[in-house]
């Protein structure tokens, strides 16, 4: 389980390196000219969610509780609304921005703006917001259900920083975020080891 519990942020941050970045808030210039690693990154995203979601569920594992049930109702809609989001900005703007770019030179402008009047749809936003928050809740509860399982008080914050970075996901943002993660799992999947559960339980002067 622990492989898997890092494997799959380890590896959505290295797809994420090839995430294309610009300057400004514009998607247009920077989807344009490299709308393939623009829709390798997004499609591969869109596997990464779901699979976050089952990493955040397994690190529950055996963990019950209020804040452990609402971690996983949480996931529920971060991966409904977020995927949804990230088909939209994702695949749908890397394949608008590819059929714009064959226009002839003088009508990018107008290719430009329709981009950005697709990127600034108020359905997109309402999906991003939905999904990021509930990721927020599900990482933030989840963190709060380890600690009352007696995980370090660093995993909660972990959990809990790790979110929006996650979400926002632009390098580094996203590596950053992800790297948050792992280092919260891996504290709170030692604390609940065989090993360190026997010597929680074991007496003082057995220890």
């Amino acid at each position: 389980m622990r492989a898997f519990l890092v494997g799959v942020p380890l590896a959505w941050g290295v797809l994420l390196l090839f995430h294309p970045t610009g300057d400004g808030d514009d998607f247009y210039p920077v989807v344009a000219d490299e709308v393939t690693p623009w829709l390798i990154v997004h499609v591969g995203t869109l596997v990464f969610v779901p699979l976050m979601a089952l990493v955040v569920y397994l690190l529950l594992r055996d963990v019950e509780g209020t804040a452990a049930r609402i971690s996983r109702i949480a996931l529920v809609p971060f991966v409904i609304f977020y995927t949804a989001f990230e088909t939209l900005i994702g695949i749908g703007t890397g394949l608008f921005a590819d059929e714009l770019n064959g226009l002839p030179a003088g009508e990018e402008a107008v290719g430009a703006q329709a981009v950005e009047g697709f990127t600034d749809s108020g359905v997109i936003m309402a999906f991003e917001l939905i999904g990021t928050g509930a990721l927020v809740v599900a990482l933030i509860a989840a963190g709060v259900a380890l600690r009352q399982a007696r995980a370090p008080l660093a995993v909660p914050f972990l959990l809990g920083l790790a979110a929006i970075p996650i979400a926002w996901h632009v390098p580094p943002f996203g590596q950053v975020g992800l790297a948050l993660f792992i280092v919260g799992a891996l504290l709170a999947v030692r604390t609940r080891s065989p090993s360190a559960t026997a010597a929680r339980a074991a007496p003082v002067g057995a220890r």
